[in-house]
């Protein structure tokens, strides 16, 4: 007969392995994931043994094996418990469960985090760290415990995070344990004109279709074939207008708080792809150059991308 513990063990398991598989299927390009989780308390540990479908990777903190494995799923993203990862990378961290605000919380005294569960991202000290550009990744909660992806979290604790592919391990250092604030990171006039060609292109969108439109941008900024800042690729007229908005006026909108968590995302690093540098509505453009001259990559909501 198994014990009451054992039940318990194994009702976590189940729960874990069915919110984690959710997770996957629900995450799509052209699908934004929102978790309630009003009224749920953090609990003090979290369910560490194997989940059936999902491997498992050891992780050491400064040589020390934490008592935590990290969950493995699609496209290598590996996640951790948000309590464990502070107690243990941290000094004096407070771990606690924001109920009005639906949101698990970190701080110290150089550092305040957040993890939504739903979200694509946490915030820590007014910045905005994606958790996967290239691939979806949310943040997960499971019997009161948030599980976030292992190594934007540790960025955000101002921690080191390698794969020992050797000893098929996660090895994570210690370091400053905060990350530099988002008022001296974030150049304002960057943030300006990206959350506004974010919102102007693609307001209606989900985040994700905004963080494409948002990619294209900085990835023209690195690419030698076009202008070296955001504001002149906005308004590059090399070839002709590039961006309609900055021909209609609708630059000048006020963007929504979307977009300018998108802008800010993009600016942390965040990319959909590396590779795109057109897009396009085929129900409303009035030129098919790109379509007729350029590879397609993907299409998010109204948009298809182009490299």
């Amino acid at each position: 007969m198994k014990t009451k513990k054992q039940i318990t063990s194994a009702r976590i398991r189940r729960r874990l392995a069915a919110c984690l598989a959710a997770v996957l299927l629900l995450l799509s390009p052209t699908a934004a994931i929102r978790a309630s989780a009003a009224g749920t308390a953090l609990t003090e540990t979290a369910e560490t043994r194997a989940v059936s479908g999902y491997s498992t990777v050891p992780v050491y903190i400064d040589g020390v094996r934490c008592p935590s494995d990290a969950y493995i799923i699609e496209n290598g993203v590996t996640y951790l418990p948000l309590r464990t990862l502070a107690n243990h990378l941290l000094t004096g961290a407070s771990v606690y469960w924001d109920s009005a605000g639906g949101y698990a919380v970190v701080k110290t005294e150089a550092l305040s985090l957040t993890a939504r569960p739903g979200d694509c991202y946490i915030t820590a000290n007014g910045r905005y760290l994606a958790l996967s550009g290239l691939h979806p990744a949310v943040n997960t909660l499971v019997n009161g415990v948030t599980y976030v992806p292992l190594r934007t979290a540790v960025r955000a604790m101002g921690g080191q995070i390698e794969w020992n592919a050797n000893s098929r391990c996660v090895e994570i250092s210690r370091g400053t344990g905060t990350i530099a604030d988002g008022s001296s990171y974030y150049r304002e006039d960057e943030v300006y004109w990206l959350s506004r060609i974010i919102y102007a292109e693609s307001g209606a969108e989900p985040l994700r279709g905004q963080l494409a439109v948002g990619s294209v941008v900085m990835n023209r900024v690195m690419s030698g074939q076009f202008p070296n800042t955001i504001y002149s690729v906005i308004f590059d007229r090399k070839w002709g207008v590039q961006f309609t908005p900055t021909a209609n006026g609708a630059i000048y909108k006020k963007p929504s708080a979307q977009s300018i968590i998108a802008a800010k995302l993009i600016l942390d690093g965040c990319r959909i792809s590396t590779d795109a540098l057109y897009f396009l509505d085929p129900r409303q453009a009035s030129s098919f150059w790109i379509v007729e001259n350029r590879q397609a990559l993907f299409s998010i909501g109204c948009h298809d991308f182009y490299s």
